[in-house]
């Protein structure tokens, strides 16, 4: 909830503001105040919208009510394979724009993708896909996403990467190894974009990142009929442990100027923190003043997580 996150199956479910129900939390005066739960409401704003992404900074959650799902019936799942990224970005796109609601889709760069597919030698942009639901949706559903792929360029390489991609997904060992040397350097950038501007921020932010890192990965997923989020992942190396330090704070004032340059958004769902938080000004511009005084009406003495949003 603090940082409004997002799933790896939000083209079906949505992100966290689209699952929460309702939830308690305690203001900065001790106040307990419960929001909802409700299915949808219009007495008023939804208040609801005021916790969530607020990173602690303007109420402390205590307790959460979340939406459930039946469990599906079936799941398939194909890799496409595509001729370059403009191909694949057009293709989710459409297929987004349909109002298909895939459970799984991801698409990405050919350095990511040769990590995505365990093959250091795949040469090209490669999107994953994925329905779930009761069987006979499911295969309308993917033969609506395989019809479009190909009317972009791509071809079905079958469901082997994705199954296989599946069962790690949450295997972050190659980081966490990186991570474990002196000088290791690994971070992920995740920011969105309308479809217009994406192409651009993507090419402007790798570019921007390459001296900074040994490989620099990109894939695009959580998207939606107006655009889609990206990720940038580093990895790298540095000469001791201090100098990684400043390699990544290198890293993320570099980020974060490339991204606010080309028009896109600060963070999709990873939130501000600290890296991010003396550019939230700028993120939300004219809007910012408002954010500032809800903050200072709910939060005079800033003691909620002080020095983050801007603050």
């Amino acid at each position: 909830m603090a940082t409004r996150a997002t799933g790896q199956f939000s083209s079906k479910f949505g992100g966290i503001e689209h699952l929460v129900a309702g939830f308690t939390a305690v203001l900065a005066d001790g106040s307990v105040v419960r929001f909802g739960p409700w299915p949808r409401m219009a007495v008023g704003p939804d208040l609801r919208h005021l916790v969530l992404g607020s990173e602690g900074c303007l109420a402390v959650v205590t307790e959460v009510t979340l939406k459930c799902f039946l469990a599906p019936e079936s799941r398939a799942f194909d890799t496409q394979t595509f001729p370059d990224l403009p191909s694949g970005l057009a293709a989710m796109r459409e297929l987004m724009q349909a109002r298909l609601t895939p459970y799984l889709l991801r698409f990405y760069d050919v350095a990511e993708a040769r990590h995505a597919l365990e093959d250091p030698a795949f040469a090209s942009p490669a999107m994953f896909i994925g329905s779930e639901g009761r069987t006979r949706m499911v295969a309308a559903e993917m033969q609506c996403l395989a019809e479009i792929c190909a009317h972009h360029g791509g071809r079905s390489i079958g469901p082997d990467a994705v199954v296989k991609w599946m069962s790690r997904r949450f295997d972050f060992s190659v980081i966490e190894r990186l991570l474990e040397r002196p000088g290791g350097v690994a971070e992920t950038i995740e920011i969105s974009h309308h479809w217009s501007g994406i192409e651009n921020t993507y090419s402007a932010l790798t570019r921007a990142l390459a001296p900074l890192a040994n490989e620099v990965l990109g894939h695009f997923s959580h998207a939606y009929s107006d655009g889609v989020s990206l990720y940038v992942i580093l990895l790298g190396e540095a000469a001791e442990a201090a100098a990684a330090e400043t390699r990544l704070r290198e890293i993320w004032r570099v980020a974060n100027q490339t991204v606010l340059a080309t028009g896109a958004c600060l963070s999709h769902h990873h939130g501000c923190g600290l890296a991010r938080s003396a550019h939230v000004s700028a993120a939300l511009g004219s809007a910012f003043p408002v954010l500032a005084r809800i903050k200072q009406a709910l939060d005079p003495k800033h003691i909620l997580n002080p020095g983050k949003l801007g603050f």
